[in-house]
């Protein structure tokens, strides 16, 4: 049976946007509607292998054991809202995406950053780069608030990109066996590539460099107590030689809108019609047959959780 890990891993490229809203739109609306109009309409297109939306709490900072040279500060006004996780298969899968759909209906889709984004940074990770260590949590397509603890780890580079992404990459794989740790996810990033986002027909509100980051760690842990024996000592590895911030946002909740190339039941209905089907069980309104006469091709198939 194919493991969590080995599914997320067969995705060769990822990009990750980042950002927060307009000061004057209410975050429960903005929330919303990321979630149920948005997301609906990125899962139609063309090229995905997976889709995640990411919602999140202001930075914890005390979640972690302290660490001397480390910063894990972050001011209100500079805090991230949610990502945007976007997988495919390869690079070769991009140019479908992006030509999807075409003419005025992209317009038209991608208006909703000019409607809600003031700044958004979109990071690609490419190839091993992107990696899931560990996924015990047993949910293939996350749906709403998260079953335990979990965070996503953003972080600024102290030193040189070989040395830093090296010491990621150590870390991931020490903290991925510890006692307690469900699920992670390390992306090291590629440097925002505006050239390309404009090409792509994107509005560019890129942060500004320094307040840009180098990689992320996705975690779950089975307690929050857990978080304070992630850094120890024992671990051997020079944190502050290469981590210059390490911002901790809870994630509140968590939206699979695509999985594995297929549209998932949030992905074609909306969270809200998701939630009335789960708690009715009404495998009716699942069948491939009803999905595909309701939303035409894409659902020729059913949905994802259909090859679970």
């Amino acid at each position: 049976m194919t493991s969590l890990c080995e599914i997320e891993n067969q995705a060769g490229l990822c990009r990750i946007t980042s950002g927060w809203k307009k000061p004057d739109l209410p975050i429960d609306w903005v929330r919303r509607y990321w979630r149920d109009v948005h997301s609906p309409a990125i899962s139609r297109r063309a090229g995905l292998y997976d889709y995640r939306h990411y919602q999140y709490d202001p930075v914890q900072e005390d979640v972690l054991s302290p660490l001397e040279g480390v910063e894990y500060a972050c001011p209100s006004m500079e805090q991230l809202m949610w990502t945007s996780d976007v997988r495919y298969r390869s690079t070769a899968d991009l140019p479908a995406f992006d030509i999807s759909p075409q003419g005025q209906a992209k317009a038209d889709l991608l208006g909703d950053i000019e409607l809600i984004v003031d700044k958004s940074t979109t990071y690609r990770t490419v190839d091993d780069n992107g990696h899931t260590f560990v996924d015990e949590t047993g949910v293939a397509t996350p749906q709403g608030p998260c079953a335990s603890p979990t965070f996503t780890f953003f972080i600024r580079a102290k030193s040189d990109e070989v040395s830093f992404r090296a010491c990621l990459k150590a870390v991931s794989e020490t903290w991925s066996k510890k006692l307690g740790v469900v699920r992670l996810r390390l992306s090291l990033f590629d440097a925002p590539d505006m050239e390309k986002e404009r090409l792509a027909g994107y509005p560019i509100k890129t942060h500004p460099v320094e307040q840009q980051y180098q990689a992320c760690i996705e975690i779950a842990l089975d307690t929050i107590a857990r978080a304070r024996s992630l850094i120890t000592d024992e671990d051997g590895i020079d944190y502050a030689q290469h981590i210059k911030t390490i911002h901790a946002y809870p994630v509140r909740v968590i939206y699979t809108s695509v999985y594995s190339g297929r549209p998932t039941l949030v992905g074609l209905r909306g969270y809200p019609a998701y939630q009335a089907i789960t708690a009715l069980n009404a495998d009716n309104q699942r069948q491939a047959t009803l999905l595909e006469w309701m939303y035409g091709p894409v659902a020729e198939d059913g949905t994802a959780e259909d090859c679970l």
